[in-house]
Protein backbone atom coordinates (compact mmCIF):
# COMPACT_ATOMS: atom_id res chain seq x y z
CA UNK A 1 0.00 0.00 0.00
CA UNK A 2 3.06 2.57 0.50
CA UNK A 3 3.90 2.64 -3.18
CA UNK A 4 0.45 3.66 -4.34
CA UNK A 5 -0.25 6.37 -1.61
CA UNK A 6 3.29 7.71 -2.08
CA UNK A 7 2.23 8.05 -5.92
CA UNK A 8 -1.11 9.54 -4.81
CA UNK A 9 1.41 11.98 -2.93
CA UNK A 10 2.77 12.76 -5.77
CA UNK A 11 0.57 13.31 -7.53
CA UNK A 12 -0.87 15.74 -5.24
CA UNK A 13 2.55 17.71 -5.38
CA UNK A 14 2.54 17.92 -8.70
CA UNK A 15 -1.11 19.63 -9.28
CA UNK A 16 0.72 22.12 -7.06
CA UNK A 17 3.80 22.55 -8.92
CA UNK A 18 2.04 22.74 -12.31
CA UNK A 19 -0.15 25.53 -11.12
CA UNK A 20 2.62 28.06 -9.99
CA UNK A 21 4.47 27.54 -13.04
CA UNK A 22 1.60 27.87 -15.20
CA UNK A 23 1.43 30.89 -13.27
CA UNK A 24 4.77 31.96 -14.08
CA UNK A 25 4.35 31.54 -17.51
CA UNK A 26 1.09 31.80 -18.78
CA UNK A 27 1.15 35.77 -19.38
CA UNK A 28 4.19 35.72 -21.54
CA UNK A 29 2.88 31.85 -23.21
CA UNK A 30 -1.25 32.74 -23.37
CA UNK A 31 -3.97 30.71 -21.89
CA UNK A 32 -4.95 28.82 -24.97
CA UNK A 33 -1.42 28.26 -26.16
CA UNK A 34 -0.01 27.27 -22.76
CA UNK A 35 -2.80 24.53 -22.29
CA UNK A 36 -2.46 23.26 -25.91
CA UNK A 37 1.45 23.03 -25.24
CA UNK A 38 0.56 21.43 -21.82
CA UNK A 39 -1.28 18.38 -23.40
CA UNK A 40 0.36 18.35 -26.35
CA UNK A 41 3.61 17.18 -24.45
CA UNK A 42 1.23 15.02 -22.10
CA UNK A 43 0.19 12.94 -24.85
CA UNK A 44 3.26 12.31 -26.60
CA UNK A 45 4.62 10.75 -23.06
CA UNK A 46 1.63 8.48 -22.94
CA UNK A 47 1.53 7.33 -26.47
CA UNK A 48 4.03 4.38 -25.87
CA UNK A 49 1.50 3.37 -22.54
CA UNK A 50 -1.50 3.13 -25.08
CA UNK A 51 0.04 1.35 -27.28
CA UNK A 52 1.05 -1.24 -24.56
CA UNK A 53 -2.25 -1.38 -23.25
CA UNK A 54 -4.63 -4.95 -24.42
CA UNK A 55 -7.94 -3.12 -23.33
CA UNK A 56 -10.60 -3.21 -26.34
CA UNK A 57 -10.49 -0.33 -28.95
CA UNK A 58 -13.19 2.14 -28.52
CA UNK A 59 -16.00 1.52 -30.63
CA UNK A 60 -16.97 4.37 -33.38
CA UNK A 61 -20.16 5.32 -31.23
CA UNK A 62 -18.70 6.19 -28.01
CA UNK A 63 -15.32 7.89 -29.89
CA UNK A 64 -17.28 11.26 -30.15
CA UNK A 65 -18.81 11.28 -26.59
CA UNK A 66 -15.45 10.11 -25.62
CA UNK A 67 -13.98 13.01 -27.37
CA UNK A 68 -16.61 15.81 -26.26
CA UNK A 69 -15.86 14.95 -22.59
CA UNK A 70 -11.97 15.16 -23.27
CA UNK A 71 -13.07 18.75 -24.87
CA UNK A 72 -14.49 19.76 -21.57
CA UNK A 73 -11.93 17.56 -18.95
CA UNK A 74 -8.52 19.13 -20.91
CA UNK A 75 -9.78 21.68 -22.87
CA UNK A 76 -12.57 24.22 -21.05
CA UNK A 77 -10.44 22.73 -17.24
CA UNK A 78 -7.38 23.95 -18.20
CA UNK A 79 -8.68 26.96 -20.05
CA UNK A 80 -10.19 27.56 -17.00
CA UNK A 81 -7.53 27.17 -14.57
CA UNK A 82 -5.16 29.03 -16.67
CA UNK A 83 -7.43 32.31 -16.83
CA UNK A 84 -7.85 31.71 -12.87
CA UNK A 85 -4.05 31.97 -12.30
CA UNK A 86 -3.39 35.22 -14.45
CA UNK A 87 -6.26 36.60 -12.12
CA UNK A 88 -5.31 35.69 -8.68
CA UNK A 89 -2.65 33.48 -7.25
CA UNK A 90 -1.54 29.61 -7.31
CA UNK A 91 -2.53 29.23 -3.76
CA UNK A 92 -6.29 30.20 -3.70
CA UNK A 93 -6.28 28.81 -7.34
CA UNK A 94 -5.07 25.20 -5.95
CA UNK A 95 -7.25 25.57 -2.57
CA UNK A 96 -9.98 25.64 -5.10
CA UNK A 97 -9.30 23.15 -7.21
CA UNK A 98 -8.74 20.90 -4.23
CA UNK A 99 -12.43 20.43 -3.74
CA UNK A 100 -12.60 18.61 -6.66
CA UNK A 101 -13.80 15.09 -5.12
CA UNK A 102 -15.85 16.90 -2.51
CA UNK A 103 -17.90 18.59 -5.35
CA UNK A 104 -17.61 15.00 -7.55
CA UNK A 105 -18.50 13.44 -4.35
CA UNK A 106 -22.15 16.24 -4.26
CA UNK A 107 -22.88 16.02 -7.86
CA UNK A 108 -23.18 11.82 -7.93
CA UNK A 109 -25.52 12.57 -4.99
CA UNK A 110 -27.44 15.07 -7.31
CA UNK A 111 -27.73 12.87 -10.11
CA UNK A 112 -27.98 9.21 -8.26
CA UNK A 113 -30.13 10.52 -5.57
CA UNK A 114 -28.19 9.11 -2.71
CA UNK A 115 -28.57 9.46 1.09
CA UNK A 116 -24.67 11.53 1.59
CA UNK A 117 -23.00 10.10 4.38
CA UNK A 118 -22.37 12.51 7.71
CA UNK A 119 -19.06 12.09 7.07
CA UNK A 120 -18.76 13.57 3.35
CA UNK A 121 -21.25 16.03 4.85
CA UNK A 122 -18.84 17.34 7.56
CA UNK A 123 -16.01 17.29 5.02
CA UNK A 124 -17.72 19.69 2.37
CA UNK A 125 -18.61 22.11 5.53
CA UNK A 126 -14.79 21.96 6.88
CA UNK A 127 -14.17 22.62 3.28
CA UNK A 128 -16.55 25.25 2.65
CA UNK A 129 -15.95 26.94 5.81
CA UNK A 130 -12.16 27.16 4.75
CA UNK A 131 -13.06 28.79 1.33
CA UNK A 132 -15.14 31.11 2.72
CA UNK A 133 -12.51 32.20 5.97
CA UNK A 134 -10.29 32.91 2.94
CA UNK A 135 -12.25 34.84 1.13
CA UNK A 136 -13.90 36.80 3.82
CA UNK A 137 -10.54 37.60 5.80
CA UNK A 138 -9.00 38.79 2.71
CA UNK A 139 -12.09 40.58 1.83
CA UNK A 140 -11.81 42.60 5.27
CA UNK A 141 -8.08 43.04 4.73
CA UNK A 142 -8.90 44.63 1.50
CA UNK A 143 -6.81 41.89 -0.13
CA UNK A 144 -9.36 40.62 -2.43
CA UNK A 145 -9.71 42.70 -5.64
CA UNK A 146 -12.30 42.22 -8.34
CA UNK A 147 -9.31 40.29 -10.31
CA UNK A 148 -9.05 37.66 -7.80
CA UNK A 149 -12.62 37.48 -7.55
CA UNK A 150 -12.29 36.78 -11.66
CA UNK A 151 -9.93 33.94 -10.62
CA UNK A 152 -12.00 32.40 -7.74
CA UNK A 153 -14.87 32.29 -10.14
CA UNK A 154 -12.50 30.68 -12.97
CA UNK A 155 -11.44 27.91 -10.67
CA UNK A 156 -14.52 27.12 -9.26
CA UNK A 157 -15.52 26.76 -13.25
CA UNK A 158 -13.01 24.39 -13.57
CA UNK A 159 -13.74 22.49 -10.75
CA UNK A 160 -17.00 22.01 -11.62
CA UNK A 161 -16.17 21.28 -15.40
CA UNK A 162 -13.94 18.46 -13.05
CA UNK A 163 -16.93 16.92 -11.47
CA UNK A 164 -19.13 16.78 -14.63
CA UNK A 165 -16.81 15.09 -16.43
CA UNK A 166 -15.52 12.65 -13.96
CA UNK A 167 -18.88 11.75 -13.51
CA UNK A 168 -19.82 11.01 -17.28
CA UNK A 169 -16.36 9.64 -17.91
CA UNK A 170 -17.43 6.83 -15.62
CA UNK A 171 -18.95 3.94 -17.91
CA UNK A 172 -15.92 4.35 -20.79
CA UNK A 173 -13.33 4.14 -18.35
CA UNK A 174 -15.20 0.63 -17.50
CA UNK A 175 -15.48 -0.24 -21.09
CA UNK A 176 -11.84 0.87 -22.55
CA UNK A 177 -9.42 1.30 -19.88
CA UNK A 178 -8.33 4.28 -18.43
CA UNK A 179 -5.16 5.10 -20.49
CA UNK A 180 -6.95 4.57 -23.95
CA UNK A 181 -9.63 7.10 -22.87
CA UNK A 182 -7.20 9.59 -21.40
CA UNK A 183 -5.20 9.28 -25.21
CA UNK A 184 -8.10 10.03 -26.64
CA UNK A 185 -9.56 12.82 -24.38
CA UNK A 186 -6.34 14.39 -24.33
CA UNK A 187 -6.40 14.78 -28.43
CA UNK A 188 -9.70 16.12 -28.56
CA UNK A 189 -8.69 18.25 -26.04
CA UNK A 190 -6.30 20.27 -28.53
CA UNK A 191 -9.09 21.47 -30.65
CA UNK A 192 -10.26 23.80 -28.38
CA UNK A 193 -7.05 24.80 -26.90
CA UNK A 194 -5.46 25.36 -30.06
CA UNK A 195 -8.61 27.85 -31.01
CA UNK A 196 -8.14 29.44 -28.09
CA UNK A 197 -4.73 29.94 -28.21
CA UNK A 198 -5.20 31.63 -31.94
CA UNK A 199 -8.23 33.48 -30.55
CA UNK A 200 -6.71 35.56 -27.91
CA UNK A 201 -4.85 38.58 -27.93
CA UNK A 202 -1.50 37.90 -29.43
CA UNK A 203 1.57 37.22 -26.74
CA UNK A 204 4.55 37.35 -29.05
CA UNK A 205 6.06 34.36 -31.50
CA UNK A 206 6.75 31.17 -29.74
CA UNK A 207 10.27 30.91 -31.11
CA UNK A 208 11.31 34.05 -29.10
CA UNK A 209 10.12 32.83 -25.51
CA UNK A 210 13.29 32.21 -23.14
CA UNK A 211 14.87 29.59 -22.16
CA UNK A 212 13.27 29.43 -18.52
CA UNK A 213 9.96 30.19 -20.19
CA UNK A 214 10.16 27.43 -22.31
CA UNK A 215 11.69 24.86 -19.57
CA UNK A 216 8.47 25.53 -17.52
CA UNK A 217 6.37 24.45 -20.43
CA UNK A 218 8.25 21.53 -20.85
CA UNK A 219 7.80 21.07 -16.65
CA UNK A 220 4.29 21.14 -16.89
CA UNK A 221 3.90 19.20 -19.61
CA UNK A 222 5.77 16.13 -18.89
CA UNK A 223 4.81 16.66 -15.21
CA UNK A 224 1.51 16.31 -16.39
CA UNK A 225 1.32 13.42 -18.16
CA UNK A 226 3.60 11.81 -15.12
CA UNK A 227 1.30 12.51 -12.78
CA UNK A 228 -1.67 11.36 -14.47
CA UNK A 229 0.02 7.87 -14.77
CA UNK A 230 1.36 7.95 -11.04
CA UNK A 231 -3.35 8.82 -10.21
CA UNK A 232 -4.03 5.96 -12.34
CA UNK A 233 -1.44 3.69 -10.45
CA UNK A 234 -2.72 4.81 -7.33
CA UNK A 235 -6.47 4.47 -7.95
CA UNK A 236 -6.28 1.17 -9.61
CA UNK A 237 -4.33 0.06 -6.35
CA UNK A 238 -5.47 2.37 -3.03
CA UNK A 239 -9.46 3.35 -2.61
CA UNK A 240 -10.72 6.12 -4.57
CA UNK A 241 -11.14 8.31 -1.20
CA UNK A 242 -7.89 7.94 0.19
CA UNK A 243 -5.90 9.25 -3.26
CA UNK A 244 -8.35 11.54 -3.70
CA UNK A 245 -7.43 13.13 -0.29
CA UNK A 246 -3.85 13.51 -1.56
CA UNK A 247 -4.95 16.60 -3.63
CA UNK A 248 -4.86 18.42 -0.42
CA UNK A 249 -1.05 18.20 -0.85
CA UNK A 250 -1.06 20.88 -3.95
CA UNK A 251 -2.43 24.12 -2.17
CA UNK A 252 0.31 23.13 0.53
CA UNK A 253 2.61 22.87 -2.65
CA UNK A 254 1.09 25.96 -4.65
CA UNK A 255 1.66 28.02 -1.29
CA UNK A 256 5.24 26.81 -0.29
CA UNK A 257 6.56 27.42 -3.97
CA UNK A 258 4.72 30.74 -4.39
CA UNK A 259 6.38 32.07 -1.08
CA UNK A 260 10.01 30.54 -2.43
CA UNK A 261 9.79 31.76 -6.05
CA UNK A 262 7.24 34.18 -6.89
CA UNK A 263 7.11 36.46 -3.69
CA UNK A 264 3.84 35.16 -2.60
CA UNK A 265 2.22 36.71 1.11
CA UNK A 266 1.89 33.37 3.15
CA UNK A 267 -1.20 35.37 5.14
CA UNK A 268 -3.14 34.00 8.33
CA UNK A 269 -6.07 33.55 6.34
CA UNK A 270 -4.39 31.25 3.77
CA UNK A 271 -2.74 28.88 6.26
CA UNK A 272 -6.53 28.55 8.04
CA UNK A 273 -8.60 27.98 4.95
CA UNK A 274 -5.54 25.53 3.99
CA UNK A 275 -5.78 23.66 7.27
CA UNK A 276 -9.80 23.23 7.41
CA UNK A 277 -9.51 22.03 2.78
CA UNK A 278 -6.82 18.88 4.12
CA UNK A 279 -8.85 18.54 7.22
CA UNK A 280 -12.13 17.73 5.07
CA UNK A 281 -10.35 15.83 2.56
CA UNK A 282 -8.53 13.92 5.46
CA UNK A 283 -11.88 13.14 7.26
CA UNK A 284 -13.14 12.08 3.51
CA UNK A 285 -10.65 9.53 3.18
CA UNK A 286 -10.97 8.35 6.62
CA UNK A 287 -11.65 3.91 6.22
CA UNK A 288 -15.59 3.02 7.27
CA UNK A 289 -16.20 1.72 10.62
CA UNK A 290 -17.52 -1.47 10.68
CA UNK A 291 -21.04 -2.12 10.58
CA UNK A 292 -23.19 -1.76 13.36
CA UNK A 293 -23.31 -5.43 15.46
CA UNK A 294 -27.15 -6.76 15.26
CA UNK A 295 -29.20 -6.55 18.94
CA UNK A 296 -29.58 -9.78 20.60
CA UNK A 297 -33.03 -10.99 20.32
Amino acid sequence: MKLPLGAAALTGVQVGAALVASQAVVADVGAGRLGFLRYAIALLFLLPFVRRRSSPPISRRDLVPVALIGMGQFGVLIMFLNVAVMHTSSARVSLVFATLPLMTIALGWFLTRETPRARDLGAIALTLFGLGTLLGADALAGKLAGSDLIGLAMAAAATLTGAICSTLYRPYLQRYGVVKVSALALAASLLPLGIAGVLEPATGPLLALGTRTWLLIVFVGLSSGIGYLLWLYALSTASAGLVTAFLALSPITATGLSVLFLAQAMTPALFAAIGFVVAGLALMALPPGPPAAAPNP
